[in-house]
């Protein structure tokens, strides 16, 4: 889906500066803060379940079962690209040799 926002000139600036320094798209900025939102908004968000009784995506159940969903804490690392999937990485082969 595309969505498309206005942003003041401030708040354009400010994510386009957050997103240079992490190293991160706006789309994923967008979709975390968003996906922040509705879950402190809406009990139940986190399961999926909670837009009209709607089960989770697969995507979803993917992403949550690899421990890949909300924001990553990589210590005193940024959390760029570059260290997100170095994470994601390892949590995947990590969840791969699991099973």
């Amino acid at each position: 889906m595309t969505l498309t926002v206005r942003l003041d000139a401030a708040l354009q600036t400010a994510l386009e500066q957050h997103c240079s320094e992490r190293g991160v798209t706006k789309t994923l900025v967008v979709q975390e803060c968003l996906a922040s939102y509705l879950v402190a908004a809406k009990p139940g968000a986190a399961t999926g379940k909670a837009a009209e009784g709607l089960p989770p995506s697969a995507a979803y159940r993917a992403f949550a079962d690899a421990g890949l969903l909300g924001a990553v804490a990589i210590g005193a690392v940024p959390a760029d690209k570059a260290a997100v999937r170095a994470r994601a990485v390892a949590r995947l082969t990590k969840n791969t040799h699991a099973t």
